[in-house]
Order: C-alpha cells, then sequence, then structure tokens
C-alpha cells in the first residue's frame, strides 16, 4: 500500500509541478535515492517509517509556510500538501500498529 501512496503523491507533487519527475522526488521529497521507488517495487518491500515521516514531515512544512497566506493559489498548495500530509500520517500509524500489535511483541 505504501509504495502506491509514494506513487501517488509522486504524481499529485509532479502534475502540480512541485516536483519534476520521479527522481527528483525521490531525492527531495523522500530524502532517497533517485532509485528509491524502483528499488522498493523491485524487491518487494515497502518504504520504511523514517522515509514517510521525512515526506510527511516535508508536506506539513510548505503547508505551514503557506498557510496564512492570502493568495489563493497559496490555500490551494496548503489543502493539498495537508491531505498528502495526512495520508502519509495514516500510512505511518498503520506500521507502527503492525510492529506494537506483532504477538512476539506483545507477550503472547
Amino acid at each position: 500500500m505504501s509504495i502506491k501512496l509514494l506513487e501517488h503523491i509522486r504524481d499529485e507533487l509532479i502534475s502540480s509541478g512541485a516536483a519534476a519527475n520521479t527522481p527528483e522526488f525521490c531525492q527531495a521529497w523522500l530524502g532517497r535515492s533517485e532509485g528509491y521507488i524502483r528499488v522498493l517495487r523491485y524487491n518487494r518491500i515497502e518504504p520504511s517509517v523514517e522515509t514517510l515521516t521525512v515526506c510527511a514531515h516535508k508536506l506539513g512544512h510548505y503547508a505551514d509556510s503557506l498557510r496564512n497566506s492570502d493568495a489563493q493559489s497559496h490555500q490551494q498548495w496548503v489543502k493539498r500538501f495537508d491531505r498528502l500530509k495526512a495520508l502519509c500520517d495514516q500510512a505511518i500509524a498503520r506500521q507502527a500498529e503492525a510492529v506494537w500489535r506483532e504477538p512476539a511483541r506483545m507477550g503472547a
């Protein structure tokens, strides 16, 4: 699910002009190598919580930076960034819960 989430965020940021392409998205928005999504797909693994957190934090940072602007276009960016950040936060919460609910960690 989280790979699809990263692809969704990437597509939205590229279509809106906040990222130019996948390599830039991986580097600038995820703090990873330009081929990060490709590596995830190849190895059939999910992105780390750290990666999702970096993305969520950057989305939140830019939303907060634009939040007090009177420009209508800035408010549209705020809505988009807030929505995408919420999706990251939900994915982080799901992964965190999966860890602590793991039977070995629950003492079962």
